[in-house]
C-alpha cells in the first residue's frame, strides 16, 4: 500500500506524514481489525521521526461547487467506501458532531474527485476527498498528489497546507486524500463559505482541469467542547534563547501545545508527556510562524489511539528541541532536553 507526502503548492519544507485509513470495502470486520492492527503498527514504525512546515505565501483561486453525472460503476464504488476523516486521520473517535459533509462529486478530463467531508477547527481547515478515473482503470503505482487551493469567503489563503494519501482497494483505482489548510486571521467559529479548486490531477499524471467545490462549515461546537489548560512555562534554549510553552488544548480532532520563541527561530521543539495513567505521547511541530515568533505542536501519537487521557489529573512534560540544518534541509534525531520535566495540572 502506498503512502506519500503531499507537494505543497507554496513549496514548503516538510516531512512524511502517513496516515490512517478505513476503508471496509470487501472486508469482513475480522479482516479489517487484522488488517488495520498491522497496518498502524507499519505505520507507526516509518513516522517516528519529527518534521515541521514553516509558513509561506501561496497564491490561491476563487472555486465554484460543480457536480457532474460520470460512470456508475465508479460512482458505486466510491459511494460504498465508508471513509471518513476520522479514518483518514486514524482517530479513534467520530467528528460526526462537527463535520460538514459535502460528498459533491466533479468530473473532467476523465478524472473525479468527490469532496467527502471537511472540518472546520482553530486556525485550520481538514477535509477528506477521493480521485478516480471515469473509466474506472488504476491510477497508477505510485498515487497522484492533487493540489488544492483555498478561499475563504472570496479571500485568497496563503498559508500552508500538508495532507496524505492512500489507495482505497488494491485494484488502485480510488485514492483517499486527507488534507489540512493551515489559516490566520479568520474567525473560525463564524459561518464561513469555503471554496477549493483542484486544477490538476498531481504528480505522475501531466492532467489538467477544474474541479471545483464550495460549501459553508463553522469551527464552533468544536470550539465550545476544546479544553484549554494554560502551561506558560518558559525555557531557556541557549544564551538568552527562550522558548515558552503557552497552552495545552484537546479536543475530538486534535491535541496541541502552542509556545512561542524569543532570540531565534532555528530550532524546532518537541514535548514528550506521560500523564498519570501511564500514556506517553509525543507533541512534535506542526506550524512556525517565523515572523510573529509563535507556532504549535501536534501530538503525532493521536493517530494511532494515543493521547494524554482525558481522565488524567496531571502530565509530566519533557521539551527538546533540534537546531535546523544551516546548509542542508535534511532532518536528524538529536534532539537535546532542555531544562527540567515538569508537571501540569489538568484540573
Amino acid at each position: 500500500m502506498n503512502r506519500n507526502a503531499y507537494k505543497l503548492a507554496n513549496s514548503l519544507h516538510m516531512g512524511s506524514e502517513i496516515r490512517g485509513m478505513d476503508d471496509r470495502t470487501g472486508l469482513s470486520e475480522k479482516e479489517f481489525s487484522k488488517y488495520r492492527k498491522a497496518f498502524r503498527k507499519k505505520a507507526r514504525a516509518n513516522t517516528r521521526k519529527p518534521y515541521i512546515r514553516y509558513m509561506a505565501a501561496a497564491c490561491m483561486a476563487a472555486t465554484l461547487l460543480g457536480s457532474a453525472v460520470f460512470s456508475g460503476d465508479v460512482h458505486a464504488a466510491i459511494e460504498h467506501i465508508s471513509w471518513s476523516i476520522s479514518s483518514a486521520l486514524g482517530l479513534p473517535g467520530s467528528l460526526e458532531k462537527y463535520r460538514e459533509v459535502v460528498n459533491s462529486s466533479v468530473h473532467d478530463q476523465g478524472y473525479v474527485f468527490t469532496l467527502q467531508e471537511v472540518v472546520a477547527t482553530e486556525e485550520k481547515l481538514v477535509i477528506n476527498y477521493t480521485v478516480a478515473r471515469e473509466d474506472g482503470l488504476s491510477l497508477g503505482e505510485i498515487p497522484p498528489v492533487p493540489d488544492g487551493m483555498l478561499y475563504i469567503n472570496g479571500r485568497a489563503i496563503r498559508g500552508a497546507a500538508s495532507g496524505g494519501s492512500v489507495f482505497l482497494d488494491e485494484a488502485q483505482t480510488i485514492l483517499g486524500v486527507d488534507m489540512s489548510y493551515q489559516i490566520q486571521g479568520i474567525d473560525m467559529a463564524a459561518e464561513n463559505t469555503y471554496q477549493i479548486k483542484f486544477s490538476n490531477v498531481g504528480m505522475g499524471i501531466d492532467v489538467k482541469g477544474k474541479w471545483e467545490f464550495q460549501f459553508v462549515a463553522d469551527a464552533t461546537e468544536l470550539l465550545a467542547d476544546t479544553r484549554r489548560i494554560p502551561v506558560e512555562k518558559t525555557i531557556e534554549i541557549q544564551d538568552g534563547m527562550t522558548v515558552t510553552l503557552k497552552e495545552l488544548s484537546m479536543n475530538e480532532l486534535e491535541q496541541r501545545i502552542s509556545y512561542s520563541m524569543q532570540g531565534t527561530s532555528d530550532y524546532i521543539l518537541q514535548v514528550i508527556a506521560e500523564d498519570d495513567r501511564g500514556h506517553q505521547v509525543e507533541f512534535s511541530t506542526s506550524v512556525f510562524y517565523g515572523d510573529i515568533g509563535e507556532g504549535h505542536m501536534i501530538n503525532q501519537e493521536i493517530l494511532y489511539d494515543g493521547r494524554i487521557d482525558e481522565n488524567a489529573d496531571t502530565v509530566k512534560l519533557t521539551v527538546y528541541v533540534h537546531k535546523l540544518p544551516e546548509e542542508s534541509g535534511k532532518m536528524g534525531d538529536d534532539y537535546q532536553q532542555i531544562g527540567e520535566a515538569f508537571e501540569l495540572n489538568l484540573r
